[in-house]
Parts: C-alpha cells; structure tokens; sequence
C-alpha cells in the first residue's frame, strides 16, 4: 500500500534540482544525511526470529504462562511420568483460582478455544477433571459464552473455514463439550456428518483428533484417506512429512517403525507443545519390543509448582509481523533488499505441502507484497482469497473475521464487496477511537472509501494524529494520517515537513530505522510498519 503524495513530486524535484546545481557548480562533495529506512532490510535481523519470519517484538517475550502450553506440556509431562496418555502422575496440580485467571486474561483465543485448552489441562483426572474444568470455566466468567460458541460451531461451522480448519474446530469442540458434560446436546447427525468428513481429510492431524473425539461420544470414525499411501510418505525421508503429520500417522496407525523413531526423536525438543505431546505419544506406540518411552529423553517443558507453563522461550517470528515487516519494506522502497533469509523462509513455506491451511492466505498476502513467487501453497492462499466472503455487516462478533477479509481484498485488489460498516456510537467526532480508525483504513485499502470517509467525516484526523504523536501513540497516529488522506482531507505540507524529527523519538536506540510504538520503547513490526507509512 504505496500512497505517493503530490506534494512529493515537487519535493523530490527540488531535490534532485539542487543536487544538480551542486554538479555543475562545483561546490566540493557535500555530505547528505541518508534516507530514512535505508537501513531497514538489515536491521530486520533484530526482529529475526528463530524460525526465520519476523518477530511482532525485538523484546523477548514468552515467558509468562499461557493456556496453550499448559495444556500440551502438562500432557507431555504425564506422558514422561510413565502413564497412560494424560496420566497426570508425577505433574504438579493446577492451581484452579490461577488457571480461571489465566482464562480470563488469556484473550488470544475464543472462549470455546480457551475452554478446550482448560479441558485439556486438567485432563487425567476423571470426572474430577470434568467438574475442574466447568468450576474453573465459572469462575472465569467463560462458561456459558464457551459452551454456546462450542455448539453453535459444531450446529453451523463457518463457511469461511476450510475443510481441514473445520475438522480440526469441530473435533476440539466436540471433546470441550465432552470434557464440560454436554455433549448429548449435540445431534447424533451432526456426529455423521463429523465422521464422514473424518474419512474423507487429507491430513492426519486433523483427522486423528476427530477420530479420538467421535471415539469419546461412542461412534467409530476412520482416518480413511488421510492414511492411504502412508507406507510411501514415511517412508521417503525426515524432510518428506512434518514431524507433527508423521506423529499422527503413526498414532491413526497404531505401528513406530525404526526410520520414524529415527526422525522424530530429535522433534522432542520443538518450540511448540502440541508437537512434542503427539511426538512422544507416536514414540510410544508399540508392545514393547521396539523403542520405548524409557529410553525417551525429558520433556524440554518445565511444569511449574502451580501447575501452568510458560510460553516457550524461543522467540519465534509470526507471519502476521512478516507481514507488517513486508508492508514497511514497500512503503520504504527497500522490498528489493528484503533479506535473504526471509524471502528463503517464505519459499520454502509456499512448497511444503504441510503447511497449516489457516497459513496459506497470510503467505500469500506477504508473498505478493514483496512481489515474491513462493510457491503452490502460496498460490493457493490467492485462490483462497478470491473465494472469501465480506460479512455483509460489520459486528462485534465477526470483527475479527471482516478485517481480515478486507484486508485480503485490499492486498489482492478485489475490490470493496458488500458490506456495510455503521458509524461508531459513543465517540466523539473531535477524535476517533483506534478501532474506528483501524477499520476506516482498511476500508479505504480495499476500495470502500465512501464508507472510510462517513466515518472520519467531521473529524480533523490530521489534529488528531498531532496529538498522538506528542502523546506517545505513533500506530494510531499513523492510522490517523492514513485516514486522512483516504478521505481526501487536507494535509498541511508542514506535517511532512516535521514527521521525520516528529519520529526520531521513536527509533529504537540501537537499531534506528526500526520503530517502537512509543518513544524510548523497543522496535515492533507493528510500530515500524506505522512509521514507514507516515515517511512514505
């Protein structure tokens, strides 16, 4: 999203004007500060992470507890202690007030979502688990809005989910309602339905967690398609088959042989939980006479005395920053240099048919950006988008799901679609709030700008992004200016004039041409997307 200004022409043309007079005049060489985001491309290296997409934050994060991996480490901890799968022998109890807690402010994931990893932290304690979990769930004010998500996405799934997304949302919600007591609520039909999709899934992840939560309720389902071939997949190499995929086949098959002992043992030591619980789980399938879970290294993960995890330590890059990191290399003009180790990362995520289906649409997205050519799965995440549905009203409710439609119609050029965005209530037309202005930008993006210039009319956004900037707040000063010029509003030429000293306070002190969100603070890909469209 590359605006160019008109009063940048002339600025560019005096410029190069008086660079020419210094040519044929004489004058001796004159020292020229650099461009800003001349360096952008290198120091992208801060925000590297390990598996070579870019990191939301140069801080290190990840070392509070979370949900997520205190569900699949405590999993993988029991499996240590030599028990049956989710034996919790040997793993320190969850404290419930801190788990409720933890439920409560852990807001990444939907309720039924928070819900399914509560389930799965307390499980191997019978029906003192069940009872845990609804406690737990009260407690954190989730229960009821869990429950209804969980059987309102099993009842109807969304249509904006691919087959294999589904599969995977419908079996952990079906095991959630399993684990909470109401799972006779669900029609035996719709279990049908769950086991016929079952058979027909590709990947055996997915598949694997359908089957085990059908096996829950009392109806067989087999992994049918997902396990045909499987002889040839294991069989072609560690590099042929994502270890979580080859754990799961494994498990569908009930049989470990040798060559995938061989490839999964080193994934014990993987960043993600989910892995390493269905990795050593695979690693013990067998009579006893193969490889045992004995001989198994410790689990990486550390259970703490209250019962939760932390986040793993590794600092990992998401293709959401990638993304924002992308935007501010086009909008600095560097996307030529993007580094190496990106565009290596982002070619080999476009050819590996592993690839999780909810990535498919952000690669693309970061792909085209960089004007990349990335690969099969990257294509797919184009045709995907072209098959996306704009909600035909923006709600609380599917907030998340609008944006991130329209922000894929906007990067591919689709076109507005039908929708309709109402103004905000509440606000004041002297300033907007950072959700309002987030989405009048992406609606002006994507081509909707008679709905992003009714909801800044009225509004002086460039007033507003003044004051954001002196107040510490360069994303949604950003978000502002953006605005603006969406809505054809005037911009003095003195705020171009003062941005770059504007924004000097927010460079991140060791590495300048990445930005923090606010002054003094570390470089985000959020905060450095932010500024290179102010500079652009």
């Amino acid at each position: 999203m590359d605006r160019r200004r008109p009063a940048l022409v002339s600025v560019a043309l005096a410029a190069a004007a008086a660079a020419l007079g210094a040519s044929v005049f004489g004058g001796g060489p004159v020292d020229r500060p650099m461009p800003p985001g001349a360096d952008l491309a290198a120091q992208l290296d801060a925000l590297r992470g390990a598996n070579d997409l870019v990191r939301a934050t140069r801080a290190d994060v990840g070392r509070d507890p979370a949900l997520y991996p205190t569900a699949y480490a405590r999993l993988e901890a029991a499996l240590a202690a030599g028990r049956q799968a989710g034996g919790a022998a040997g793993v320190p109890e969850v404290e419930a007030a801190r788990l409720a807690e933890l439920a409560r402010s852990d807001v990444l994931d939907t309720p039924a979502w928070r819900a399914h990893y509560v389930c799965l932290s307390l499980v191997g304690r019978g029906t003192d688990g069940s009872r845990g979990a609804a406690t737990v769930l009260e407690q954190a004010g989730l229960r009821q809005r869990a429950e209804g998500e969980a059987l309102g996405y099993l009842t109807a799934p969304d249509d904006e989910d691919d087959t294999l997304t589904s599969l995977a949302t419908r079996a952990a919600f079906l095991q959630t309602l399993t684990c909470l007591g109401r799972d006779g609520e669900v029609p035996r039909t719709l279990l049908a339905t769950l086991a016929a999709d079952t058979a027909r899934a590709e990947q055996a992840v997915p598949a694997l967690y359908a089957v085990e939560a059908l096996r829950a309720v009392g109806v067989r389902a087999h992994a049918t398609r997902a396990v045909r071939g499987a002889d040839a997949r294991l069989g072609a190499g560690c590099t042929g088959l994502d270890p979580i995929q080859r754990a799961a086949l494994t498990l569908l098959r009930q049989r470990l042989t040798r060559a995938t002992y061989d490839c999964l043992v080193p994934v014990l030591s993987h960043s993600d939980t989910q892995t390493r619980w269905l990795v050593r789980r695979a690693l013990m399938v067998g009579d006893g006479t193969g490889p045992v879970a004995g001989s198994l290294p410790e689990p990486v993960g550390h259970v703490r005395p209250d019962g939760l995890v932390a986040k793993t330590p590794a600092q990992l890059g998401t293709l959401t920053a990638t993304y924002d990191a992308a935007r501010a290399l086009t909008a600095g003009a560097q996307q030529e240099h993007t580094p190496y180790w990106l565009k290596r990362r982002l070619t080999r995520m476009g050819a590996d048919a592993g690839l999780e289906p909810s990535d498919r649409l952000l690669l693309a997205m970061t792909c085209h950006r960089l004007a990349l050519t990335c690969g099969p799965q990257a294509a797919k995440g184009v045709a995907e988008a072209a098959r996306l549905k704009v909600p035909t009203r923006l709600t609380p409710e599917n907030e998340r799901r609008w944006y991130g439609v329209m922000a894929a119609r906007a990067e591919f050029g689709l076109g507005c679609g039908r929708t309709t965005v109402d103004a905000p209530d509440g606000e004041g037309r002297a300033e907007l709030s950072a959700r309002s202005l987030r989405i009048a930008v992406v609606l002006a993006d994507a081509g909707c700008a008679a709905h992003a210039a009714r909801l800044t009319e009225r509004t002086d956004l460039i007033a507003q992004a003044r004051r954001a900037l002196r107040a510490g707040d360069l994303v949604t000063a950003s978000d502002a200016v953006q605005a603006a010029l969406a809505s054809e509003q005037s911009i003095p030429q003195q705020l171009w004039d003062d941005l770059p000293e504007l924004l000097r306070r927010y460079s991140d002190t060791r590495f300048p041409d990445l930005y923090a969100a606010s002054p003094g603070g570390t470089a985000s890909a959020d905060a450095t997307r932010a500024a290179y469209y102010l500079l652009a």
